[in-house]
């Protein structure tokens, strides 16, 4: 509190914290016996607050954070057309404006530095087990919600090898120290 003036986030001797969300890379596999559409179909993102499924395919889904602004490449691609175009046109009065070209780029700015945790999941079943994958940038609520998930996956049981029928009685025949001995 400074003359009576209580300012929120603030606290003495700290600049103000401003909420950004952090990502952090995110990867992991593992294996359940659970059927891939499945796995796929049970994922609940709506349990984590602020994310949607941005596309599904059938072995794979890709989780992004909610748009809050509409603002993509499409917006970028037309701002930069009109600067170009306004560029050219302005080269009628003097041809010094070309040098201001490269201020083109300045609208893709904004999408080559935005750091969005997006994710991808993947279940693909392979010889009666199905790996499950998850790589990309996740958020502290997402991977907390990965983390369990996957692990409420039930685990791959391991069937004990089938003996080989063709090894005609030599692997559980023990050989003698004569046999070797020659």
């Amino acid at each position: 509190m400074r003359d009576g003036i209580k300012r929120q986030g603030y606290v003495r001797g700290q600049a103000v914290i401003q909420k950004r969300t952090s990502t952090v890379p995110y990867q992991i596999a593992a294996r359940t016996s659970r059927p891939a559409q499945e796995v796929l179909a049970q994922f609940d993102i709506e349990r984590v607050p602020g994310m949607v499924v941005a596309e599904r395919g059938a072995h794979y889904l890709v989780i992004r954070p909610v748009r809050r602004v509409r603002y993509g490449a499409e917006m970028a691609a037309g701002f930069a057309i009109v600067i170009v175009l306004a560029l050219l046109i302005l080269t009628a009065v003097t041809p010094l404006v070309l040098v201001a070209l490269p201020v083109a780029i300045v609208p893709a700015l904004p999408l080559l530095l935005d750091h969005r945790p997006d994710l991808a999941l993947s279940a693909i079943e392979d010889d009666g087990e199905t790996r499950v994958t998850a790589h990309g940038q996740a958020s502290a609520d997402l991977t907390e919600y990965l983390d369990r998930y996957l692990e409420s996956l039930p685990p791959v049981e391991l069937e004990p090898p089938a003996p080989d029928d063709d090894d005609n009685g030599w692997a559980d025949a023990e050989m003698s120290e004569d046999f070797f001995s020659e």
